[in-house]
């Protein structure tokens, strides 16, 4: 381990409260991406031996990812400097003998991987979240944790999401609220607004003095409060922090906050302004749901495996709903760009063969394999439970709203289901059974809805918001720009170049052995830009055959396509001759009045 700071022996024990597990994290390796971790274990918490684990994922996020991949070395001693034995008991686990004295771990972490699920050190700032960083002994999760921090660089400060400051102790309430949480270190840039008596703050710690972190802290205060009225008018939490970090994009919920990545100029980008807007709504939204409102199967959850479940549809989907909701409410999107982010979600979910082929019961069981291993053929294989979940949202929300015309929808069934399933009085979760869930939708809007909600998650298929649109004044219509005939694959650029991301199933590129990952280089012998696509694609004309040149590896490569019909897009719309109380209806469900 780097440095020489001496360990923190932590509180006495008392009567009452045992003796906290504690931590030093020494951050001198800094420039070689090293971090060290000195774990301190009372001699009453290692009398009879014990088993040390590090976790295999991080709450939040589905995935097997390993962390123990990144450890460069553990050892452990006795009070006495004494070498004790670490027996391996699986890949990411140790079995400690029985010792009648204090017992210290020592690990050391390679920290270079930039996300906001694993650790990144150098010498210009340190993200370290807990499931990648602390081991926990198991027999003594229900303990306290504490964590110091040494080798913090003169001018770094620390902003974490635990309570403390300057170098600790930073205090859990017990090693699941420890991973839970996540720390910064660096030049910081912070701001930070009052909701009902709860502090809001936006630490950024990237690079750029020209992000807007008063702007976004603003947001973040509008937000939250369109979120507090949804939920009765009370926050859960002391307090919320958001460690921003540079990135292309993404984020993690935690208890008492979220890190999110972004890059500098997405803060002064109207558009991705606006997709910042909406991840600050996801991850704050989660504070209610999953983070206090959650599936039982997620209840305390075991890290060094993974906990299958079928309720991400709802842990995600509804939150990715609300994601687009919660910033009309606010204020910060116009109702055009609301309709939008809808009718792009909708586009996420039509046309992809594996809504067709997936339920979204399945799509939740598999995160674990499918959603965050994606490939070319992902779309192909799979639905997405966040943007198809929210569509489930939608048209459910819909559906209660036509049900129940005076109630408020989904909004009604999250207050119910918070009332009945949140925190009990000493504020421990106690969550929720997906047949709560269909109890909650029928006493909002009868048994029908709740049999909706079992036929659009057990039964692959793509929902259809459309016949109840005019519950909220809304209409359907189709862009007629697009009227380019299609060779059914999901394009994207790099370096000017046509990278065809995926080859649709079924459709005609797929039929003529065309493959996700080729390269489109010309039609016809003509090469042309990504640009140019769709104008060539008008002047061939729908069901007329086409020669594509393609590169697939070191190869050049020819296909006979024929070109299939266009498919335009369905866009929602303000219906002008919708009725005053229809009209009501949107106001009260898009926070604003219904305008063009």
């Amino acid at each position: 381990m780097n440095g020489t700071g001496a360990l923190p022996t932590g509180a006495l024990p008392s009567a009452v409260e045992p003796e906290p597990i504690t931590y030093l994290v020494d951050l001198s390796g800094r420039d070689q991406h090293l971090v060290g971790v000195r774990m301190r274990i009372p001699a009453d918490a290692i009398a009879d031996g014990g088993r040390l684990t590090i976790a295999t994922w991080t709450p939040g996020s589905y995935v097997v990812r390993d962390y123990v991949h990144h450890l460069q070395r553990i050892s452990a001693s006795d009070a006495m400097g004494a070498a004790l034995t670490l027996t391996p008991d699986g890949l990411s686990a140790w079995l400690l003998p029985a010792v009648d004295n204090d017992v210290t771990v020592e690990l050391e972490w390679y920290a270079y991987e930039a996300s906001v699920r694993t650790n990144h050190v150098d010498d210009r700032h340190a993200l370290l979240v807990g499931a990648a960083t602390f081991p926990c002994l198991e027999g003594a999760r229900s303990r306290a944790h504490h964590v110091h921090l040494t080798g913090v660089a003169h001018d770094h400060e620390v902003a974490s999401l635990l309570p403390g400051e300057g170098p600790g102790p930073y205090v859990a309430d017990d090693h699941e609220h420890l991973v839970d949480a996540a720390f910064e270190v660096g030049v910081l840039r912070s701001s930070s607004v009052d909701v009902h008596g709860v502090e809001h703050r936006i630490v950024w710690s990237g690079h750029g003095d020209g992000v807007d972190v008063r702007g976004l802290t603003d947001d973040l205060g509008r937000i939250a409060h369109a979120a507090t009225a949804l939920f009765g008018g009370e926050l859960p939490a002391t307090r919320f922090t958001v460690l921003a970090v540079d990135g292309e994009g993404g984020g993690l919920e935690h208890r008492d906050g979220c890190v999110v990545a972004f890059p500098p100029h997405a803060s002064t980008d109207p558009e991705r302004r606006r997709r910042l807007q909406g991840l600050l709504a996801h991850e704050h939204f989660h504070l209610w749901n999953v983070r206090r409102l959650v599936p039982v199967d997620l209840l305390a959850p075991p890290l060094d495996r993974p906990v299958l479940t079928t309720s991400l549809w709802i842990a995600e989907g509804w939150t990715s709903y609300y994601d687009r909701l919660l910033p009309a409410r606010a204020g910060l999107w116009r109702v055009s760009e609301l309709l939008a982010a809808l009718d792009r979600l909708r586009e996420a979910v039509d046309g992809m063969p594996g809504a067709l082929l997936q339920s979204l019961h399945d799509a939740s069981r598999t995160a674990w394999t499918k959603h965050y291993r994606r490939d070319e053929n992902s779309p192909n294989a799979g639905t997405d439970y966040y943007a198809h979940g929210a569509l489930v949202a939608f048209t459910l929300d819909l559906r209660l709203r036509t049900l129940a015309p005076h109630g408020d929808g989904l909004d009604d069934v999250l207050r119910d289901l918070w009332r009945r399933h949140g925190p009990d009085a000493s504020g421990q979760p106690r969550g929720y059974t997906e047949q709560d869930v269909l109890d909650a939708l029928e006493r909002a809007g009868g048994a029908d809805v709740a049999q909706l909600a079992v036929m659009l998650t057990t039964v692959p298929g793509v929902p259809d918001p459309t016949p109840d649109l005019s519950v909220l004044g809304l209409r359907e219509v189709v862009d007629p720009s697009d009227d380019a005939p299609r060779l059914g694959v999901l394009a994207g650029t790099d370096g000017g170049r046509i990278v065809l991301r995926t080859v649709l199933r079924g459709g005609s590129a797929w039929d003529a052995g065309v493959s996700g990952g080729d390269v489109l280089l010309a039609i016809d012998g003509e090469t042309l830009t990504p640009d140019e696509l769709p104008t060539v694609l008008r002047r061939h004309g729908a069901e007329s055959t086409v020669t594509v040149t393609l590169q697939r590896g070191p190869r050049l490569i020819e296909r006979a396509v024929r070109l299939m019909p266009a498919q335009p897009r369905r866009r929602l719309r303000i219906d002008a001759d919708a009725d005053v109380t229809a009209r009501a209806r949107f106001s009260r469900w898009a926070g604003q009045a219904a305008a063009d």
